[in-house]
């Protein structure tokens, strides 16, 4: 649940940031300024959102798949890391005229999920295997 609370909280930062300081669109704005383009704070925003918002329901996919005792839950929460940590790395490297659109920061907070994914997975795992590493009812 980590990973979906970390998902929510990049959707909270990215409020946050909308409706006060707009570092994201202050930093788009600047980087575009050279080229005579406007940025699109719906966009921009909406991209982030996206981000947050696929991220979540990915997770909550892998807790109900863990929940319901599946042992499919590890191997669905391998994609799903790494689903969540190729959204991040496309906050973090997407670019435009050489110039970065979105500051690190925002791929930091994308990845974060990611990051918990993979305890999570890791957790998984070992519970796979001490299902399947039971003591054994022959002699």
């Amino acid at each position: 649940m980590l990973a979906v609370v970390l998902s929510i909280v990049l959707a909270a930062a990215a409020i946050a940031d909308q409706t006060g300081s707009r570092t994201l669109i202050d930093h788009a704005t600047t980087a575009y300024a050279s080229y005579g383009k406007r940025p699109s704070a719906g966009l921009l925003y909406g991209l982030v959102y996206g981000v947050a918002v696929v991220d979540a329901l990915l997770w909550l996919l892998v807790v109900g798949v863990a929940r319901a005792n599946r042992r499919v839950a590890a191997t669905l929460g391998v994609l799903v890391v790494l689903l969540t940590a190729g959204l991040a790395a496309l906050l973090l490297a997407s670019s435009e005229y050489g110039v970065r659109i979105f500051p690190p920061l925002w791929g930091t907070l994308a990845l974060l999920p990611a990051v918990a994914g993979v305890a999570a997975v890791a957790l998984l795992f070992r519970r796979d295997q001490g299902v399947s590493a039971g003591p054994s009812d022959t002699p």
